[in-house]
């Protein structure tokens, strides 16, 4: 699914007002352009969505051999999890919402790396089962509502922030 899309259903199901971006205007909420650091972020979501969909393809596929699982179970090795245990924790680790998404990632990490034990082991429809139901899916979907909570919550420390130097 694409980023953007996936962003803006993110944004229906969530009261956090939360919208896409554009090539030339990235906004991340809306009046606010983007830092560098959340661009980071929204590529790494990028690559989360593209690595989860090639590996439910793949399980939902005909081809029977192993797929490698070493890096699978570790939640630093994607490029969201190198984000969250690189800049993103220098940005925003000290928040409770991004102890809440490395959980998370790394929740979603251990299900998918579950998953392709079990293709691994010829149970591919117990492998689908896990990554069509179950915690699989809820720490995907936890991952999605905590980075549109995240954000939030940087907009409005930093909307905060600036309201203090204005006084000052």
């Amino acid at each position: 699914m694409d980023f953007l899309k996936w962003l803006r259903r993110a944004s229906a199901e969530s009261p956090v007002p939360f919208v896409g971006a554009d090539e030339e205007n990235t906004t991340i909420l809306p009046g606010r352009a983007a830092k560098a650091i959340d661009l980071d972020a929204i590529e790494a979501i990028e690559a989360h969505m593209r690595w989860k969909a090639r590996l439910e393809s793949r399980l939902f596929s005909d081809q029977q051999d192993v797929i490698q699982a070493d890096n699978i179970f570790r939640d630093n090795r994607s490029t969201l999890g190198r984000w969250l245990y690189g800049r993103g924790s220098e940005r925003f680790g000290t928040l409770e919402t991004f102890a809440d998404l490395r959980r998370y990632n790394a929740e979603f990490h251990r299900h998918a790396g579950q998953a392709v034990m079990a293709f691994n082991a010829g149970r591919k429809e117990e492998a689908i089962r896990i990554v069509t139901v179950g915690e699989y899916v809820r720490a995907s979907s936890r991952i999605r509502q905590t980075l549109v909570r995240l954000f939030a919550e940087v907009e409005e420390r930093d909307r905060q922030a600036d309201d203090r130097l204005r006084l000052a």
